[in-house]
């Protein structure tokens, strides 16, 4: 049997597809005015890996304090620490096997699904980057939505698939 499938099998990682949404983009008190530059694709990178870094670190440590610190106002709100602990249980469960794979995408550069560009929601701007990292055993998808807030990028939404 194909390693990838067994290793699959084996940790039962019809993993976590779990996504956190902040409700609320349409307060506007709480995003900068005109519209933001889209990233460069060097931004995009640093964004997504450190917010991979963060989530990596939660589930080491199962404590997610890190991840919700980078997030936006109505997310940290909505979506405490506690909450993603328990949306990831399943991976932290794992971590042993989880871990070194969601580490490894730290040396890689991740590859986009489509083209990133900034989106009006809401009555604010939204920065979705959706794609993967060549990861062994596992594929590590990603789907993170960033909201542009205090004149920074802000995290709104996670998902995370292996």
């Amino acid at each position: 049997m194909n390693n990838s499938v067994n290793f699959t099998k084996k940790i039962n990682l019809v993993l976590v597809g779990f996504v956190l949404l902040a409700v609320g983009l349409g307060c506007s008190g709480s995003f900068s005015v005109g519209k933001p530059e889209m990233p460069t694709t060097e931004q995009q990178n640093a964004l997504v890996k450190q917010t991979m870094k963060d989530f990596t670190k939660g589930i080491e440590d199962g404590n997610f304090s890190a991840l919700n610190q980078s997030a936006s106002k109505e997310f940290q709100k909505q979506v405490g620490a506690d909450k993603f602990k328990t949306a990831f249980q399943s991976m932290i469960d794992k971590k042993d096997v989880v871990v070194p794979i969601l580490e490894s995408a730290e040396t890689m550069t991740p590859q986009y699904s489509g083209t990133p560009a900034i989106q009006e929601e809401g009555g604010g701007y939204t920065l979705p980057l959706s794609g993967s990292f060549a990861t062994e055993p596992a594929k590590n998808n990603f789907n993170f939505k960033y909201v542009w807030q205090d004149s920074q990028w802000k995290l709104l939404s996670v998902e995370v698939r292996m």
